[in-house]
């Protein structure tokens, strides 16, 4: 049995699987013309976008030299130099149509008056950073702690935890994900160690506040991360997670993304495999591992997968395959036409309305109480 999806979005019920395969609806155009027009980026637009996360022009120039000249390692390591070097985000991208809402809830987060730096100290040494802005409300123990994704920092999660601190009053926690951001770190984690991270996150939270009421919310490898994290097994204080635009494992994901690139000479498996063993020595660990396919088998934290079916750099159809697997209490949303993390974009009200509901099937303390209660439902 489905749950009544908001028009464009089709989802599977509360704790069950749902139906996965069925055709996607959308019947916005109507009612929310606006977030459709917005949804109609232009092939060149998404073109521009995905070269943008992965520097993926001077990629494909640098693999289709090394490997004609018969260096094979040599591309493997451009490769991991393109892929796993952190990256700073850039300014001048903000302005297109993709990225204007993000930009908003950067200047959002920035500007607060109450937002305070935080930091604590990894498991292997590394100084980590976080955006945290408390609760106005100071009895309040709801928190919500948004991931950014892949080549960003956690200013990009302005616009997620715009919705949880302006409309349930939630303590909103953002974290800079090792090599990004203020955060210390040479290597991407790709929500492997990120993950470990995020527990360190959480803890410290429970420690200040035993009673507190936690989500996570992740979006692309924030979403891996959060989904990673869910598999260690976390305190009860973390209610639920929201996983928007998930890959099913690192390694995987590049596979992708090399099949992708002009330049790409060499068989991916064989890429892959150098690229891995490179990963093993300068990143200290193994790109199969950063696998949330296998960490939603030990999940008992109830997720709602969301992916866009226009996605272009995540496939979507890995999001079946994460739902599938997952052990927890679960739902799941398409969104249809909407490309990589452009769900909330092209239609924040729908979005927010399928968050929010399955938040509140999960507890009606998450959202709406202060404190928590052993009668939940």
């Amino acid at each position: 049995m489905k749950a009544q999806a908001p028009d464009r979005v089709r989802g599977g019920a509360f704790g069950k699987e749902g139906d996965m395969t069925g055709k996607k609806e959308n019947h916005a155009a109507g009612r929310n013309g606006k977030a459709i027009k917005n949804r109609k980026e232009t092939e060149k637009t998404r073109a521009e976008r995905k070269k943008r996360l992965l520097g993926l022009a001077g990629c494909s120039l640098g693999l289709a030299g090394l490997a004609a000249t018969g260096g094979a390692l040599g591309a493997a390591q451009y490769f991991y130099e393109f892929s796993l070097i952190p990256k700073k985000h850039d300014p001048r991208n903000d302005d297109t149509p993709s990225e204007i809402p993000y930009r908003s809830g950067r200047l959002w987060m920035q500007e607060h008056v109450l937002r305070e730096d935080r930091y604590l100290t990894s498991a292997d040494g590394l100084r980590l950073h976080a955006n945290f802005i408390a609760s106005a409300d100071p009895t309040c123990r709801r928190y919500a702690i948004c991931v950014h994704g892949y080549g960003d920092a956690s200013e990009s999660m302005g616009l997620y935890a715009r919705h949880y601190y302006e409309e349930h009053g939630m303590s909103v926690l953002l974290p800079d994900l090792r090599g990004h951001g203020e955060s210390e770190g040479n290597y991407v984690g790709m929500g492997l160690r990120d993950s470990e991270d995020i527990a360190l996150w959480i803890r410290m939270i429970v420690e200040y506040d035993p009673e507190a009421v936690i989500i996570l919310h992740g979006i692309s490898m924030g979403a891996a991360t959060v989904l990673l994290a869910t598999g260690r097994g976390l305190p009860e204080n973390v209610r639920a997670a929201i996983s928007d635009s998930a890959y099913t494992s690192a390694y995987e994901e590049f596979r992708d993304v090399y099949r992708t690139l002009p330049g790409a000479v060499l068989p991916a498996d064989i890429m892959l495999e150098l690229v891995r063993g490179i990963a093993r020595v300068r990143a200290h660990y193994d790109l199969k591992e950063a696998s949330p396919l296998a960490a939603v088998r030990q999940s008992e934290t109830p997720t709602l997968f969301i992916h866009g079916d226009a996605d272009d750099f995540v496939r979507p159809g890995m999001m079946p395959r994460l739902f599938e697997a997952a052990s927890c209490p679960k739902e799941f949303a398409w969104f249809a036409g909407s490309g990589h993390v452009q769900s909330v974009v092209d239609d924040p009200e729908c979005y927010w309305n399928r968050v929010d509901r399955f938040l509140d099937r999960v507890s009606p303390w998450i959202l709406h109480k202060n404190l928590r209660s052993d009668e939940e439902v």
